[in-house]
């Protein structure tokens, strides 16, 4: 059975809100022009907040789930307050090779009938952030504005996955830990295909990069059929994650709460979701931890 964990969860209080506002971001700035330098707060709350969210998402949880009462606060100033906090910690990156730093993720007609699954209502396909972008963002970051009925997201350690993948077949492991071709969908200048292994091992465990549909629409690209071994490691892959994700935390992403996590080690999805009296909108923010800001 696949370890059991418990993501931290964490409260702003209304004075550390109020600090973290402090830099103003003008409503109106575009979503590629967001300040990508470091928030400078002397508040010893915020520091110690960052610390211990980072220590929560460097732990055995791999994340920290973050609460702010969002009474009284516009769209833009939950989004600012969040951006701030982020900055503290991490250095944002682009999310797409237009630029956005902070992305809306909300249903768009005809996101369905697409990749793009950010954009859909599309529930389960457990995948990796940021596997299309030149380099894998360390962290993501996802905040609620307002919640459909459902579409909780749920976090799995890619460690925990490989150990149940290993009892299925040691093979698959050494096969996903191949290069493999992913479509890049046109993220990358010049580039349509780049190969990378899904699995990759470390000094601390395993980092993942999956996409299936990414890897399937690279293959088909190429005008070349998927190897029957990978197809059967993907296979046996999605089956475990599918297990795991029915024992995982589920986090509604309401308005003000706030989901951020280890994107090299973290399995991630979400459950199915209805838009009736409410819409699902979040915002998403991708990181990488390369500057020292936070140790």
């Amino acid at each position: 059975m696949a370890k059991k964990f418990t993501i931290p969860e964490f409260t702003i209080p209304s004075s550390m809100a109020s600090g973290l506002l402090g830099r103003d971001i003008a409503a109106d700035t575009p979503l590629d022009k967001w300040p990508e330098d470091p928030f400078r707060t002397t508040s010893v709350e915020i520091k110690a907040l960052g610390g211990e969210m980072l220590a929560a998402i460097r732990g055995d949880a791999g994340g920290a789930i973050v609460r702010v009462d969002p009474e009284g606060l516009s769209d833009h100033e939950v989004c600012t307050l969040y951006w701030n906090l982020f900055t503290t910690l991490f250095r944002p990156v682009p999310q797409y090779s237009s630029g956005e730093l902070i992305y809306p993720v909300e249903v768009k007609a005809g996101a369905a009938e697409t990749s793009h699954y950010s954009s859909s209502n599309k529930a389960g396909n457990y995948h990796t952030d940021g596997t299309l972008l030149p380099e894998l963002p360390d962290v993501a970051f996802l905040f609620g504005l307002s919640a459909a009925r459902g579409g909780e997201t749920l976090l799995m350690d890619v460690n925990n996955l490989v150990q149940q993948l290993t009892r299925i077949n040691p093979a698959h492991v050494a096969e996903l830990s191949r290069p493999v071709p992913f479509d890049v969908k046109d993220q990358i200048a010049g580039i349509r295909i780049k190969r990378q292994p899904v699995l990759k091992r470390t000094a601390d465990g395993y980092e993942l990069r999956y996409v299936r549909m990414y890897i399937e629409q690279a293959f088909a690209a190429e005008d070349m059929p998927v190897p029957a071994e990978l197809l059967a490691a993907m296979d046996d892959f999605d089956e475990v994650s599918s297990a795991a994700a029915g024992d995982a935390e589920a986090v509604l992403l309401e308005r003000g709460v706030g989901l951020l996590w280890d994107n090299r080690r973290m399995l991630h999805g979400r459950r199915p979701f209805q838009e009736t009296t409410s819409n699902r909108r979040l915002r998403r923010i991708y990181g990488v931890q390369d500057d020292g800001r936070a140790n």
